[in-house]
């Protein structure tokens, strides 16, 4: 009894992991930009260097529930967009039937320290 409750909660732990959504890694020199469904309004933009994420420029905050697309730029690769929802100081990716934490992500998945907030 006492395996199979091992191997039960190592089970679910293994189910509650968060998938790596934007990728293997983010290596250093990658940038985020976080932009309006048509691509007309920079909400901010970030770079990864080493662990950090640091903000290229004063972010400004798209209202909360506002759909956003975020553009993902790895070095040497063209850019990848993820649509999202704005929700406040982060953004909130659609996975299978949830939304996953940007934030969330990019402490858990790839060992980044990123700001509490992406904006104020």
């Amino acid at each position: 009894m006492r395996r199979f409750l091992s191997l039960a909660l190592l089970l679910a732990l293994a189910l509650a992991a968060l998938p790596p959504l934007l990728g293997p890694s983010l290596p250093p020199g990658t940038e985020l930009r976080l932009l309006s469904p048509d691509l007309k309004t920079l909400y901010g933009a970030w770079r990864v260097e080493g662990k950090r994420l640091l903000a290229l420029s004063p972010p400004v905050a798209p209202k909360a529930g506002q759909e956003v697309q975020l553009l993902v730029a790895l070095p040497g690769e063209k850019p990848r967009a993820f649509p999202g929802v704005a929700e406040r100081g982060d953004v909130l990716l659609p996975w299978e039937k949830e939304r996953l934490s940007l934030l969330r992500l990019l402490k858990e998945v790839y060992g980044l320290n990123p700001p509490e907030r992406l904006w104020p």
